[in-house]
């Protein structure tokens, strides 16, 4: 499996949300649009998922792969069924295509999960219940490794020995990595930048007060932040405001027009507007999804 390291160093996990699931005989989940990737445990009995029509038998001690964008339906086989279950996105946005499962493999279904990958979901779910003032840090610690454990079980994975390039340790090879790490270093100008836009998402954006922050004019601000990120300034700050207010939909019962208030946002309906452009769907909608 071959991975671009410009994928690597774009990609970023965002976790919005964990829960435990309990249902009984009867039980189904109609067929809705799923705004976010799922990653679910199978605890106890068996259930039919249906993605983007296609059907799929699901047990104990399985791991259920659900892509952000599908439509999703479930039912439930059997007296009682119980799961995990964690809602993410990831950043990385390729032409609408399912990135972890074209560049990574993963499958709809991995059977045979162990007790390793079980603790990863526990530990999760554990996390995002207490106050642990690094819970954020040992979601995503957790979540990344839910998510090599998958990789590393498919087919993909298993590369041949002999694949693998033979390290050149001679004085040009050398300096060849020497001058590629400083060729990616980070500019801690941009890394100011970027910090205080994570800790202000709801702050009005301000590109003269960002370029003084930086020491910069403006073309360089915007090449070298997308340098940076991936991503202009704007779309940055768009993203990060949009994923703070998935989370808040998900974890409070706050009205959507406070959400977007918190987020920077004066007119609610141009915040819903701009929430439906990213995850294709109303806040609205959103919430009611997450919890049906």
């Amino acid at each position: 499996m071959h991975i671009p390291q410009s994928l690597y160093s774009s990609m970023r996990l965002i976790f919005l949300y964990v829960d435990r699931y309990v249902f009984r005989r009867g039980w189904a989940y109609p067929e809705s649009y799923v705004p976010y990737c799922m990653l679910r445990y199978i605890l106890k009995g068996s259930a039919v998922f249906r993605v983007n029509g296609e059907e799929y038998l699901v047990g104990e001690n399985e791991i259920f792969y659900i892509p952000e964008g599908c439509q999703l339906e479930c039912h439930a086989l059997g007296e009682e069924f119980e799961f995990i279950s964690i809602r993410f996105t990831v950043t990385v946005q390729l032409d609408g295509s399912d990135f972890l499962a074209e560049y990574f493999h993963i499958p709809r279904v991995t059977r045979g999960a162990d007790g390793e990958v079980l603790g990863y979901f526990q530990q999760v779910y554990q996390n995002a219940t207490t106050q642990n003032s690094g819970k954020l840090f040992r979601i995503r610690g957790n979540l990344e490794l839910i998510l090599a454990w998958l990789v590393e079980r498919t087919p993909e994975a298993r590369v041949e020995e002999s694949e693998l390039p033979e390290a050149d340790f001679s004085v040009e090879g050398l300096r060849r990595r020497e001058n590629r790490s400083h060729s990616i270093k980070r500019d801690p100008r941009i890394q100011v930048v970027v910090d205080y836009l994570v800790a202000h998402p709801s702050e009005p954006f301000d590109s003269e007060f960002l370029c003084r922050m930086a020491d910069m004019s403006p073309s360089s601000l915007r090449r070298l932040f997308r340098e940076h990120t991936g991503k202009s300034p704007g779309a940055f700050v768009k993203d990060l405001r949009m994923m703070t207010a998935a989370r808040r939909l998900l974890v409070t019962n706050e009205r959507i027009s406070t959400i977007a208030y918190e987020v920077g946002f004066d007119d609610a309906n141009y915040f819903a507007r701009i929430f439906k452009s990213v995850f294709g769907v109303s806040p609205q909608e959103y919430r009611a999804a997450s919890r049906a």
